[in-house]
């Protein structure tokens, strides 16, 4: 004759139980340690990335200043035509990857976040020069638009040349403090 089996709490309910918190503990540590070590690797390939984007960057913003003194000097001796700059930045490696990163707290990560946004001061200053740029080649010089138009202009020309030199410095301080590319 069998024995009839009984239930026991112990072997039925709280041994299993305590199985399943261990691996939910267990699973939940895990997977904590692995998404710290992702998002570690995530952002050190972030801030190689725009190491290599502020290069890039530096370069258009080096030429960029070439043209605005260039273009100042032309307004300076009486030329016909404004300047029109292009305001194309390269950012896509910061505009596309910021949102994938776990978190931006750290001083390093807060000085990109606001070069970055600080480069739309430019954008809006080159609008504005694009604008003058377009009037003062509208503007008839026999009837002294020109001559109107041309203080504003090199007014802004200036503002934009020192812009772009205080971009420069900051972008190069910056560059300083982030790892080069590895090759």
């Amino acid at each position: 004759m069998q024995a009839e089996s009984h239930f026991s709490w112990l072997r039925e309910f709280l041994v299993p139980v305590f199985f399943t918190l261990i691996g939910a503990v267990i699973g939940f540590v895990a997977s904590q340690i692995r998404d710290y070590f992702q998002a570690k690797r995530a952002k050190q390939s972030f801030v190689r990335a725009i190491g290599m984007e502020l290069d890039a960057l530096g370069n258009q913003l080096d030429a960029s200043l070439l043209e605005v003194t260039a273009s100042r000097e032309r307004i300076e001796s009486r030329g016909s035509t404004g300047p029109q700059i292009a305001a194309a930045f390269r950012t896509i490696v910061f505009t596309s990857q910021l949102g994938k990163l776990r978190d931006v707290d750290d001083a390093l990560m807060i000085e990109i976040v606001h070069f970055y946004s600080d480069l739309a001061t430019l954008e809006r200053i080159i609008e504005s020069l694009n604008d003058t740029g377009a009037e003062y080649t509208r503007a008839n010089a026999a009837s002294g638009e020109k001559d109107s138009v041309r203080p504003r202009l090199l007014s802004t020309l200036r503002v934009l040349q020192e812009q772009f030199v205080g971009f420069m410095t900051r972008l190069q301080t910056l560059r300083a403090k982030l790892p080069r590319a590895s090759s």
